[in-house]
């Protein structure tokens, strides 16, 4: 009886001393030869820090994401590496998750990575529509942009928000006049920019998010750990202007700049004349929809873009529902996931039909929306694949089942 005791402890011992967290939080989602190549390239970078408890956290923690975007394990591995040094800088894992999509398919530092992390905290926490924060990010990174520039060029919004300027057409100024490589050169070149698409009208909080960015722009020249943490000196302003409905106040002349998103106008300006809407598109043909959702099939994904040349998941359902055929009023529908959520009625899992909208979410938070589907029938969904474009998929698929968040129901009435 001894011995057998002796033996199972040893046994359990020896499973604890060659047990493999990081290998066996992977080993479900790639085979052996890509989970060796995640493990030894995260080791290489990280060192022993890799088989701590945080960074095995962030590593299960990047999992859905990195199938969510297709990514191969050389990414996950750098993804991995990327959120280690956010969190270390002083972001929370779910703030700094937000730069995954934009940066999943590029290849970019780790200091850049945290710095569109801090952009997305910030022009979220201020209000920042959501459209306009994602194609600008998209259009900065398309420019070559490194992340100080994209943050700043996120500050010069928020300061436009809190003079009235049209922040649709403030990033175009922005994306046309911020220099590209903000973190190698003078602040002072950072500093002209920011005043001069503003028009130099800068309120008391707009220098604090100035005087701020110079800090950090300060601390790139030393070796310090969170230099990013006194990015939080600013988040009072940050809420202040979240706070603020843009035509409550006395408006500025409108910017001449064309919008970088087509088609948003900004609150308060005036807009095309509405197109007549699709007499009782309250009522949907199911077939209608299949036939409108199977057009998109194939077309290529492009993060922030809605259009037959690459769409994103909810510029992919914004695209469908507007389509005449189906006939949403464009005003009903935002091109963002998060504001398609509001849409409708709340349906359950089983209870979905044709033309429900269908979200899912990657992140921890598991309430964070961060894919939208359109429902085609009881059994199938189409969506904007970051690896394969639209794609129709099974609805019960274990994964999707899985990262199930809510249904929201449009149609009031479907026929056959």
């Amino acid at each position: 009886m001894r011995v057998q005791i002796l033996a199972s402890l040893l046994l359990l011992f020896s499973s604890s001393i060659f047990a493999d967290p990081f290998e066996d939080l992977l080993k479900s989602d790639w085979d052996k030869s890509q989970t060796l190549l995640i493990k030894n390239s995260v080791f290489q970078k990280l060192g022993q820090r890799a088989g701590s408890k945080e960074v095995l956290k962030i590593t299960k923690n990047v999992i859905p994401w990195a199938i969510l975007e297709g990514v191969t394990p050389e990414k996950t591995a750098e993804l991995i590496v990327n959120l280690d040094f956010a969190v270390k800088e002083g972001l929370t894992f779910e703030e700094a998750e937000d730069a995954i999509p934009v940066v999943s398919k590029r290849e970019i530092s780790k200091e850049d990575f945290s710095y569109i992390g801090l952009y997305f905290k910030e022009t979220k926490k201020a209000g920042i529509r959501e459209e306009v924060r994602n194609r600008f990010v998209e259009a900065a990174m398309e420019k070559k942009w490194d992340g100080f520039s994209v943050l700043a060029g996120g500050r010069a919004l928020i300061a436009g928000k809190l003079v009235d300027f049209p922040e649709n057409r403030l990033a175009s100024k922005i994306l046309t006049q911020f220099p590209a490589k903000g973190r190698s050169l003078s602040f002072a070149k950072t500093e002209t920019s920011f005043k001069t698409v503003l028009d130099s009208k800068l309120d008391g909080a707009s220098y604090i998010l100035l005087s701020n960015l110079k800090k950090l722009h300060e601390g790139e020249k030393v070796t310090s750990a969170q230099k990013f943490a006194s990015a939080r000196a600013v988040e009072t302003s940050l809420e202040e202007v979240g706070g603020i409905v843009i035509g409550d106040r006395p408006r500025i002349e409108p910017l001449p700049d064309p919008p970088l998103v087509p088609n948003l106008p900004e609150p308060g300006e005036p807009t095309e004349p509405d197109k007549p809407a699709k007499e009782s598109w309250e009522t949907l043909s199911a077939p209608i929809l299949q036939k409108v959702a199977k057009e998109w099939v194939g077309t290529p994904y492009k993060w922030a873009n809605a259009a037959k040349t690459g769409t994103d998941c909810s510029g992919f359902t914004f695209r469908v529902l507007t389509d005449g055929r189906i006939g949403v009023p464009e005003k009903m529908v935002s091109r963002a996931s998060s504001a398609q959520t509001k849409m409708g009625t709340g349906v359950s899992h089983n209870e979905m039909r044709s033309g429900d909208l269908i979200f899912f979410s990657a992140s921890p938070n598991q309430s964070k929306v961060t894919h939208v589907g359109m429902v085609l029938n009881g059994e199938e969904f189409a969506h904007a694949s970051s690896t394969r474009g639209v794609v129709i998929d099974k609805i019960r698929m274990k994964w999707w089942i899985d990262r199930f968040v809510m249904s929201r129901r449009v149609f009031k009435k479907v026929v056959n």
